[in-house]
This record gives structure tokens, C-alpha cells and sequence, in this order.
């Protein structure tokens, strides 16, 4: 499990080494939407890649027909060629779509939805990008032929304590993912604050594994008066809980962020200041 957030030109101008450094592990950036780049689209995967987050995009879809689709899946590959991605590009077919074709006399069905989405996720994997779908338990309930497109990467966007409140990563357990539909690769829960964007920004947690970007620090470089975050984790009575060094027994992850106190080998001391809470090994942590 990973923690990572979606961005747009809505979030502002970004402190991309502020995000990392926060803990943040994968970043979501908007490309476009339609035939428009999202106008902080460069500045984004440029300053993410720049800080070592690997990187997926979404594409929001104004698409009236399988036609329209198709073109925003050709503009979006366009968008891309010049990068590395690291994720799937991610189609955000939603309400606000509708309305706009709505304007256009568009009625919208499952069969046309399906469609469109379809229509975007080939022509993406024609670029030689994986496709995803971002979407949200209506839609898969209500508006979709879902069975048609669940073997598509899922980035459900299911908000459990609502919308109308900052939360935080510790509010919400990473293993309460709605997998009804399917274990999605990412999960959009919420919105918070991380430090190095001026907004609230959407936050997730990721379940499929991360690519290492080259100027990610090696685990073997972790050394003592580094921070770090424990990264095995199980949640169990809601707390979270990982292994100590060399046993099964296990101890309770209290903080996002730990002190690293000594080290031999691969067993790390960490702890708030010098005040030791574990060792642990190596493995288990992420230098931030």
C-alpha cells in the first residue's frame, strides 16, 4: 500500500520536494480535459518526476460521442509522448460530462458510456499507455455495462467520511477499500492538506506495486539522523501495526514520520528524537 494525491491547475503552483518529502509516493496529475491541457500539466510531472514520484495521469472527458472519445485519447497521448509514465492514464467520464453534453442534446445511456470510455481506453493503449478508469460506485452500479470494462485498472473515487471536511491519511484504514466491484489499483477517499500545495488536494492510497524512479534513495542508504516512514503495515484494532526486527511480534505505528537513531546492517533503531520506539528492518522502511 502507497499513499500518493491527484492534482490539477486547480491545486496551484506545487512544491514538488515538499510532497515528497512529506511522504507522498505516487502522484496523479491532470493532462487535460477535452482538446484543452490542464495548464499546469508540464509543471507538475516535470516537478514530480524531478522529485522522484513516480507518476500516472487522468484525462476528464467532455466526449458527446465515441468520435469525441477517441480524439481526447489521441490529445492525450499527444500530451505524454515526451514523458515517462509511470502509471495507468486514467479516463474521468463523471456528472459534470453529462451536463456538458446535455447542452449538446446528448442523452447519455449505459451502452454510450461504456462506449466512450471505451473508445478513449483503446486509443490510449494504442499509444502504448495502460489505460484506467476513474469512477465511483454509481456509475458502476447504475450507468456502466461495468462487466465490459472491469478488466480496465480501477481508481474508485468513494469518499467514506463525505465531502465537506479536510481529513488526513490516518482517518481512514487502507485495507477498508470497497472491493466489491474488484480490488481497485487506487482509491481516492477523501481531500486534506499536504505540505508543498497552497490547497486541499485529493487524497489515495495506491494497492498495486511502485515503479522506482532512478533518483529514489536505496533503501541501503538509510543512516542514522535520516527520517523515515514505516512502510509494511497491517492495520489491526485500529491501529496500525508493524514487525519488529528478526520477530513476529510487532509494535503500533503511532507517527507518519520517525527519527533513525542507529543502524546495523539491516536492523534500523528508529524513534521520536532519542527516544527509541523500535528496531526494525530495513526493508520495512522508506527514506523521506
Amino acid at each position: 500500500m502507497s499513499r500518493g494525491i491527484d492534482v490539477s491547475h486547480h491545486n496551484g503552483v506545487i512544491d514538488w520536494k515538499a510532497v515528497k518529502a512529506s511522504g507522498i509516493e505516487f502522484a496523479i496529475i491532470r493532462a487535460g480535459y477535452g482538446q484543452t491541457n490542464d495548464r499546469n500539466f508540464k509543471a507538475n510531472i516535470e516537478g514530480a518526476q524531478a522529485a522522484g514520484l513516480p507518476v500516472g495521469v487522468y484525462y476528464f472527458s467532455y466526449a458527446t460521442n465515441i468520435l469525441k472519445a477517441a480524439e481526447e485519447g489521441t490529445h492525450c497521448c499527444e500530451l505524454l509522448a515526451k514523458y515517462k509514465i509511470d502509471l495507468p492514464v486514467f479516463y474521468d467520464f463523471e456528472y459534470e460530462t453529462e451536463l456538458y453534453g446535455a447542452r449538446y442534446g446528448v442523452t447519455y445511456n449505459k451502452e454510450l458510456r461504456t462506449a466512450i470510455i471505451k473508445a478513449f481506453c483503446e486509443r490510449v493503449r494504442a499509444g502504448g499507455y495502460t489505460p484506467g478508469i476513474y469512477t465511483n460506485v454509481d456509475y458502476i452500479v447504475s450507468r456502466l455495462y461495468w462487466g465490459e470494462l472491469s478488466a480496465y485498472p480501477l481508481w474508485l473515487a468513494q469518499w467514506p467520511l463525505g465531502t465537506g471536511k479536510s481529513i488526513t491519511f490516518e482517518s481512514v484504514r487502507e485495507d477498508s477499500v470497497n472491493t466489491k466491484y474488484g480490488k481497485p489499483s487506487f482509491w481516492q477517499f477523501g481531500f486534506g492538506k499536504v505540505p508543498g500545495i497552497p490547497t486541499d488536494t485529493d487524497l489515495n492510497f495506491g494497492y498495486i506495486p511502485l515503479p522506482k524512479r532512478q533518483n529514489d534513495a536505496p533503501a541501503d542508504d538509510i543512516k542514522p539522523g535520516d527520517k523515515v516512514r514505516v512502510v509494511n503495515t497491517t492495520t489491526s484494532g485500529n491501529l496500525k501495526r508493524a514487525k519488529l526486527y528478526g520477530s513476529d511480534k510487532t509494535f503500533v505505528v503511532y507517527y507518519d514520520t520517525y527519527d533513525v537513531i542507529e543502524r546495523k546492517g539491516d536492523r534500523v533503531v528508529i524513534g521520536i528524537g532519542k527516544a527509541v520506539t523500535a528496531a526494525v528492518d530495513i526493508r520495512d522502511l522508506r527514506k523521506i
